[in-house]
C-alpha cells in the first residue's frame, strides 16, 4: 500500500534521558499527552511512525505500542524501530537467541507480533555482515518482522549500506538543508529495490523560528545543546536566507522545511519529529498547501 510522504519521528517522545552523562532527550509533556498527539496524528492520516529502542530507552517504543492498541489503525500503518542495543554487543557473540531477545523487547514495547520495518540503528560497520543479514532474514522466515534495513550514521556508511544491499529499507538525513540524497542516487536505490526514509526533516531541529530569532547562542535545554558552535553558526546563516521566502508564503521556517521533504518524490516519506500539537497542526498545513507555493519553495531550494 501506498504511505503519506510525511512520518512521524518518535524520538523527542523518549522524553528526557542522558547518554555518557550529557543530555540526549527531549523535554515533554505527561506520557497521556504524548500518546493523545499519536492517536491525534493516527487521526489526521499520518500512517508512518518511526522509534526505536534507544529513544528514551524504551519509552518511545511503549508510547507508539499503546497509542497504535488503541487506534485500532494497527494494519493501515507502517511501523518502523530501531535495534539500538545490538550496537553493545560483538559481533561474534550475536546469535538467533540474542537477536531474537533484543527483537522481542521491542515486539513486546510495540504490543506487535510482527514489526513492519526493523532498522540497524547507526551500527558498527561490523555489523553490515552476513551473519546479521542472515538473522534478519529469518525473522523475516518466521513472521516476526517484515522488513529490514538500516539507519546508519555517516554519509559513507550509507552508501556502503546501499552498494552492498542490506535490506530494502534505508534511513539517513534529508532536508532543506541536507540534499545528498538528491534524484540520482535515491533513483539507484529504487532500482535495486530498495526504499528511502529520510530523517532529520528540520536539521536536527535546528530549521525553526526559535534558532533564528535566538541564534547559535540559544539554549535549547535537550539534545541540540551538544551540537557545535561552528554547525550552529553555518545553519543560523542558512536559515537566515530561507526566512524571508517562508514568510512571503505565509509559513514558519519548520513549515517550509516540512514542505521541502514533500519535494523528494522518490523517498517513500520524511520523518517530522512531533512533540507538541502545534507540530501536527503545521504538517496538516503544509499537505494542503497549493501547487504555486509548492513551487516557490522548489525555486528557493534550486537557489541555495
Amino acid at each position: 500500500m501506498g504511505y503519506g510522504k510525511i512520518g512521524f519521528g518518535c524520538w523527542q517522545l523518549g522524553g528526557e534521558q542522558t547518554l555518557n552523562g550529557m543530555q540526549n532527550g527531549w523535554r515533554v509533556g505527561p506520557e497521556a499527552q504524548r500518546i493523545k498527539l499519536i492517536e491525534d496524528a493516527i487521526a489526521s492520516g499520518i500512517d508512518v511512525f518511526d522509534t526505536a529502542q534507544a529513544y528514551g530507552d524504551g519509552v518511545s517504543e511503549t508510547l507508539l505500542g499503546t497509542a497504535v492498541s488503541r487506534s485500532g489503525q494497527r494494519d493501515n500503518l507502517l511501523i518502523v524501530t530501531k535495534l539500538s542495543r545490538l550496537n553493545a554487543a560483538a559481533p561474534d557473540e550475536i546469535n538467533w537467541q540474542t537477536f531474537l531477545s533484543c527483537l522481542d523487547d521491542s515486539r513486546g514495547r510495540l504490543q506487535m507480533d510482527a514489526i513492519d520495518v526493523v532498522l540497524l540503528h547507526g551500527p558498527p560497520p561490523a555489523l553490515l555482515s552476513d551473519k546479521i543479514r542472515s538473522l534478519f532474514e529469518r525473522a523475516q522466515e518466521e513472521g516476526y518482522i517484515g522488513s529490514y534495513g538500516v539507519s546508519p550514521r555517516s554519509w559513507e556508511e550509507l552508501q556502503h549500506a546501499a552498494d552492498i544491499g542490506f535490506g530494502s529499507y534505508l534511513q539517513w538525513n534529508y532536508s532543506a538543508l541536507e540534499r545528498r540524497c538528491d534524484e540520482p542516487f535515491l533513483s539507484r536505490l529504487h532500482q535495486r529495490g530498495q526504499k528511502f526514509i529520510g530523517r532529520s526533516t528540520l536539521f536536527r531541529g535546528l530549521i525553526t523560528e526559535t534558532f533564528f530569532r535566538e541564534g547559535p547562542a540559544c539554549r535549547f535545554h535537550d539534545a541540540r545543546d551538544q551540537l557545535p558552535q561552528a554547525l550552529l553558526a553555518e545553519i543560523h546563516e542558512k536559515i537566515s536566507v530561507l526566512r524571508p521566502v517562508a514568510q512571503t508564503l505565509d509559513l514558519t521556517l519548520s513549515e517550509f522545511a516540512i514542505a521541502a521533504a514533500l519535494m523528494n518524490e522518490v523517498s517513500l516519506c520524511s520523518l517530522v519529529g512531533i512533540s507538541k500539537p502545534d507540530h501536527l497542526t503545521s504538517i496538516i498545513k503544509v499537505r494542503n498547501l497549493p501547487q504555486f507555493k509548492l513551487d516557490e519553495i522548489r525555486s528557493a531550494l534550486e537557489a541555495l
